[in-house]
């Protein structure tokens, strides 16, 4: 990233970090649907500021016969790596993990009118 987009970014995330700051606003993540895996509850809580919610179930079309899959919803201001999308799903845990420590920051504008909130979420 080249000067003026990483002043732009580092101004961004600045205001971000403003906003959410973790000594003014304790962060929590949000569980739902069946009782998390250990390994990944706990990536999420040391993470929260990463992670909006966690749900667990089924409803996606994963190829696992109980059709089970992990949900995250993404705070604002992180995306996945590859694209622009907030929302991970995967039917492993192992894949979600993956997922997760790949998140990157996220400057869309989307990102931008949620943290610009006072509570900083969608």
């Amino acid at each position: 990233m080249g000067g003026a987009a990483a002043s732009r970014c580092g101004a961004f995330f600045q205001t971000a970090n403003k906003i959410m700051d973790r000594n003014s606003l304790k962060l929590a993540v949000r569980y739902s649907g069946e009782t998390p895996p250990a390994t990944l509850r706990a990536w999420c809580d040391v993470h929260p500021e990463r992670v909006f919610e966690l749900h667990v179930g089924g409803g996606h079309n994963t190829d696992r016969p109980d059709g089970r899959a992990y949900d995250v919803l993404l705070r604002p201001g992180w995306r996945m790596a590859d694209d622009y999308c907030h929302t991970l799903i995967e039917p492993t845990v192992a894949g979600m993990l993956r997922q997760l420590r790949a998140t990157t920051p996220c400057e869309c504008e989307d990102c931008k009118k949620a943290l610009a909130k006072e509570d900083g979420a969608w």
